[in-house]
């Protein structure tokens, strides 16, 4: 039995199969395995030879493994999302939000944009659309795929008002020594981005609810993610964001880079692997570590379960 099992791990495990999935396919092919096992017995074999050939009969684990998620029925998606997918849900709006604030914030082209109309539109739009899919991709179940989408949403609003109103503050008082501050003026109470938000969530609802059943039932999720992978990568682009501002973008690391250093900053050497400020302070680019430790990572999978199971 542990021969299966070990078999049935090597076949379903880091192939990005649902849970739900994963587990009706453990107990049928175990079951499957057993009714080999038997027919082998019953012909006068040992135990062990019976379970070896069972597991030949039943084919090469990666291609059987492959060609199992390929065709499953349900396309890799879930019913509904557990806490696990929630919080990935999540990750991935919070990361989309942040990549678009740097880039409108600091990238020339489109900082012109910034503290806009369209600046408030447009962070409504990447946010709710990352939504969209993210739900329309993952979950076959209509219902569910409505109530993910208001609920995740305002999951969203709520930790983004909570967590940058914070940032805010902090940053405020840091820099100018203004403790006492209207959040009401900052972009994340600004009535053109909530009612942006408001009204796309809810034309992501009737769209989702009317049009994407049918759209979306041939679309397949080709791979789930682990929570462990996800947060990593998104604490790879940050940090890289980070490293890419400072020192002289992002005052308040600026402020702690100086009093670690105990002056201020008057020279800085940088490349893409790490800087050097004031030939004293070393800092690497602690996110491009993790985006190569995760891109061998892949390389490594690639190697021990085929392309195809990322596909």
């Amino acid at each position: 039995m542990d021969t299966f099992n070990a078999y049935i791990k090597e076949l379903l495990d880091e192939r990005g199969i649902n849970e739900c999935d994963k587990k009706d396919l453990e107990f049928e092919i175990r079951d499957h395995l057993m009714l080999l096992e038997n027919e082998y017995l019953n012909k006068g074999l040992s135990e062990k030879d019976a379970i070896k050939l069972s597991i030949r009969d039943f084919g090469e684990s990666n291609f059987i493994g492959n060609s199992i998620k390929k065709n499953l029925p349900s396309h890799n998606k879930y019913i509904d999302f557990t806490i696990k997918e929630r919080i990935q849900y999540l990750l991935s709006m919070f990361l989309v939000y942040f990549i678009f604030i740097f880039i409108l914030s600091y990238v020339t082209f489109f900082s012109q944009i910034f503290d806009s109309i369209f600046y408030y539109i447009d962070m409504a739009i990447v946010v709710t659309l990352t939504s969209f899919i993210f739900v329309n991709k993952k979950v076959n179940n209509n219902k569910n795929k409505v109530k993910n989408i208001i609920s995740i949403n305002i999951q969203f609003f709520i930790i983004e008002k909570v967590f940058m109103s914070l940032f805010i503050l902090i940053v405020r008082s840091i820099t100018t020594g203004v403790y006492n501050f209207s959040l009401l003026n900052t972009y994340i109470f600004n009535w053109i981005y909530i009612l942006s938000f408001i009204l796309l969530t809810s034309c992501s609802v009737i769209i989702t609810k009317y049009v994407m059943n049918k759209v979306t039932l041939n679309l397949k999720n080709n791979y789930n993610t682990t929570i462990t992978s996800t947060f990593l990568f998104i604490a790879s682009i940050l940090f890289i964001i980070m490293y890419i501002l400072i020192p002289n973008r992002f005052y308040v690391l600026r402020k702690i880079i100086i009093g670690i250093l105990g002056s201020d900053i008057t020279n800085v050497s940088k490349n893409i692997f790490f800087m050097v400020i004031n030939n004293n302070l070393v800092i690497p680019n602690i996110g491009l570590v993790i985006l190569i430790i995760l891109c061998i990572r892949l390389i490594l999978h690639i190697k021990k379960k085929g392309i195809e199971s990322l596909l």
